[in-house]
């Protein structure tokens, strides 16, 4: 159940490119003329549950992880996150890197440091070119942060290549 009595529900949110449904509480649901999700969560009893994240994730694609690197002719691999932030009004984010590469020719090349990548959610769904075959959960430690709550919340996703995003202030082209 979530914070609301709801029962949690299987939600997709984007299917082959088209929104198909949205994370729900019972506010929202009633906004948008939908049943809650079961996505009415809150940090402790003292604050109002209001709609998150609960363990979101990417399907995989069919491409092979491998595969999606050699077809990068100049790209930043980006193999591990330390969070970011989402402005959940506009799609808005900005996602602080860890661990990235260079992709130069196919091939992972120098390490990179102070990556940061910075979009549009809506506007980077539609760049996504391949989606590998390698769905990944985090091993935890991830939170929803929302209106000075923080809340757990579990998160997958494939090696997945975007056409172009900004990275640290620059555009960069796959």
């Amino acid at each position: 159940m979530d914070d609301e009595g709801n029962l949690p529900t299987a939600t997709t949110l984007i299917e082959k490119g088209i929104l198909r449904g949205y994370m729900c509480d019972r506010i929202s649901s009633k906004q948008l003329g939908v049943k809650p999700t079961g996505n009415g969560r809150r940090e402790a009893y003292n604050y109002a549950p209001m709609a998150r994240m609960t363990n979101t994730y990417m399907l995989p694609g069919k491409s092979d992880p491998e595969e999606i690197i050699m077809s990068t002719k100049r790209g930043i691999y980006a193999k591990r996150f330390a969070g970011g932030q989402v402005d959940i009004t506009k799609g808005d984010f900005t996602f602080t890197v860890l661990e990235s590469y260079m992709i130069e020719d196919g091939k992972l090349t120098a390490p990179l440091k102070d990556v940061t990548l910075i979009g549009n959610g809506p506007d980077v769904m539609t760049k996504v070119t391949m989606v590998g075959n390698d769905l990944k959960f985090a091993d935890g430690g991830w939170t929803c942060g929302k209106n000075g709550q923080s809340v757990p919340v579990g998160m997958g996703i494939p090696t997945t290549k975007v056409s172009e995003i900004t990275v640290g202030g620059t555009k960069v082209k796959a």
